[in-house]
């Protein structure tokens, strides 16, 4: 499991797993929630993501019971300014 420090919306920082430069996944848990839930494509978020275990942690993270889904295409869902 990579480290993940995300950014709660009250402000309060949320952290998993051990402290590592090497596998790390930080920003907005909004942000983080989206990618997960396969509303939003990561490369349309402000997410640092670290490391190959934590990037291929992101490619295949979903919070929902069911085979492999892909996510929304770049640009399509909650794009960046």
């Amino acid at each position: 499991m990579p480290y993940l420090r995300l950014m709660a919306p009250s402000g309060e920082q949320w952290e998993w797993g051990d402290v590592s430069t090497d596998n790390l996944i930080e920003g907005s848990a909004e942000e983080f929630c989206q990618v997960v839930t396969q509303v939003r494509n990561i490369r349309d978020t402000r997410l640092n993501v670290i490391g190959d275990t934590a990037n291929q942690w992101m490619a295949i993270a979903q919070c929902f019971v069911g085979p492999p889904e892909q996510p929304p295409a770049v640009g399509t869902r909650f794009t960046l300014p």
